[in-house]
């Protein structure tokens, strides 16, 4: 049988650049695969997705060479509009293709498009969004959806199509737990029932390796590795040498020599009671106390604030009183629509409570004013200059500071890039970075953790705590548990609007009844420490060394 897809010697540079994004890839897929493609922010992984439905070249200004086929024939003989047919593209960023202000016309209109009738449209849409958990949703304003109900919608409009193949760039980058488990078990069962080949680009190898088979590697534009899940997460030192963050199963099992390892909580678990034939845990010290919380000035305070969006809809804050004081980094948590963003929006001025009160550095705050800082969950809202270089300098309060900013972030070769046109996790590195120029006192981030890789979550991560530990505060909205475990100084878990737990990583983690009724997964350790060891744990290093304890005390 031939391959679905077949690329060969491809290489596209484009018009702005002076090297290729991707350089002389050469891959096949074949049909009923499931395949991973993972790498460093920017290494080319979404300029090669856009290769596959004809974007690139028919769309993209720029220069290809080699060969893209998809069912045999040739990408550059088709149109777009054809190729669509056979394969489905989920973006990045989904506000790219979202253009209907209904839900449900978002996913009809390629129904509409290809002649069924009414009620079959109507059908089909209903269906497709209950599987993408958007039932009931299908007279609801897009513009009222959360950043990830919006990557569902946009996967329902490219699902219902019913293409051959689907490709999804970070698809769970946006998705609260619950959600980027129900979406990757949507395309584990198109995959296996219905033979739909399925293409993943992801930096969030926990989900994704424990549901294909295949991963493909790319660095500076060309594959690196291409084989086995289970091959390339044996060897962790591949991943670590390229940026990438290894799953904490994986991590745990390879600590304790546990071959080979296992990708979800449950093997690890299974895996390690079986190598070590039981545990002591009666001679393992207690974790570490949690650090002292700071106590300096406050300089965010919320009063019992309600908001909502439309006059007679329900309140999306309800009665929400917290204070954020000088030195902390608060990672707010929550399920998709939990009101985690708007949170931010009041606080930087962009929205005003429709009651309670709402102070930041005592006064309150409004747009464009006084010294916040945000970093919105879509970058591409705030770039507007011609190079990295002058998005950064736009606003900054000393010139001095825009190059070693660049530096700490990364950014310092793609100084003189136009900002639009680099990957999604470099724009908002640039964003971030135009924001810091600024020397705002309170730094808002929502969700900056989305579409990058490990070393640069490290380096976002590090600024967020000497931006803290200088005087300031940072609120960030995650749905990246080990993030919020391994960075933050406390941790707000919101559910329906309303804050249901506030308190120290450790404290927080070991409520897994209440997380799970608001949405939120903790760190695969802490489920591993907790059926191993009866212990809240919050990394795989704290796991390791306290089951060698349980070892040496038994």
């Amino acid at each position: 049988m031939a391959p679905l897809i077949e690329i060969d010697n491809l290489t596209f540079t484009y018009g702005s650049r002076s090297s290729p994004t991707i350089a002389d890839v050469t891959l096949s897929v074949n049909e009923g695969e499931f395949v991973l493609i993972t790498g460093r922010t920017g290494c080319g992984k979404s300029t090669l997705l856009r290769s596959l439905n004809g974007l690139i070249p028919h769309e993209s200004g720029g220069t290809m060479t080699g060969r893209v086929r998809l069912c045999g024939q040739d990408t550059r003989d088709l149109t777009v509009q054809e190729l669509s047919r056979s394969v489905g593209l989920v973006f990045q960023n989904p506000e790219d293709q979202i253009f209907a202000t209904r839900v449900f016309d978002e996913v009809a209109f390629v129904l509409e498009n290809a002649g069924l009738d009414p009620e079959a449209v109507a059908a089909r849409v209903k269906e497709t969004l209950r599987d993408v958990g958007l039932a009931g949703k299908e007279n609801d304003s897009v513009h009222t959806l959360s950043g990830g109900q919006k990557q569902r919608l946009a996967l329902a409009a490219v699902l219902a199509a019913r293409p051959r193949a689907i490709v999804l760039d970070e698809p769970i980058s946006q998705v609260d737990p619950q959600g980027a488990s129900e979406l990757l078990h949507l395309l584990v069962r198109l995959n296996r029932e219905t033979g739909i080949t399925v293409v993943v680009v992801e930096h969030r190898l926990q989900e994704v390796a424990a549901v294909c088979r295949r991963m493909v590697l790319m660095e500076a534009g060309r594959i690196v590795w291409d084989g086995a899940t289970a091959d390339l997460l044996s060897q962790p030192h591949i991943l670590r040498d390229k940026g990438l963050r290894l799953p904490q199963p994986v991590e745990i099992c390879l600590g304790l020599n546990i071959l080979p390892p296992a990708t979800s909580t449950r093997g690890a678990v299974s895996r390690i009671k079986a190598a070590l034939h039981g545990l002591y845990p009666e001679a393992i010290a207690e974790p570490a106390a949690a650090a002292k919380q700071p106590d300096g000035d406050t300089l965010i305070s919320l009063k019992n604030v309600y908001f909502r969006y439309r006059e007679q809809g329900a309140d999306v804050l309800d009665g929400v009183s917290l204070t954020v004081r000088e030195g902390e980094v608060v990672a707010v948590m929550g399920a998709n629509g939990a009101g985690k963003s708007t949170l931010l929006q009041l606080l930087n001025g962009l929205l005003a409570p429709r009651s309670g009160e709402v102070r930041v550095l005592g006064a309150r705050p409004v747009a464009g004013r006084g010294r916040v800082g945000q970093v919105m969950q879509n970058p591409d809202l705030m770039l507007f200059c011609p190079t990295v270089e002058a998005e950064v300098a736009f606003g900054a309060v000393d010139r001095a500071t825009v190059a070693p900013l660049l530096a700490k972030l990364g950014l310092a070769e793609l100084a003189g890039d136009f900002p639009l046109a680099l990957s999604r996790g470099q724009r908002l590195r640039t964003a971030l970075a135009a924001v810091l120029a600024c020397r705002p006192a309170v730094l808002l981030l929502d969700e900056p953790t989305t579409g990058q890789d490990y070393a640069h979550i490290g380096a976002i991560a590090r600024l967020a705590g000497d931006f803290a530990a200088a005087g300031g505060a940072v609120v960030f909205c995650t749905h990246d548990a080990e993030i919020a475990a391994g960075y933050a100084t406390r941790i707000i878990v919101m559910k329906e609007g309303r804050l249901l737990l506030d308190g120290g990583s450790r404290q927080v983690f070991a409520q897994g009844g209440l997380l799970a009724a608001a949405g939120v997964r903790p760190p695969p350790a802490a489920v591993i420490g907790e059926a191993l060891l009866a212990k809240t744990l919050l990394s795989s290093e704290e796991v390791i060394t306290h089951v060698r304890q349980a070892i040496v005390g038994g």
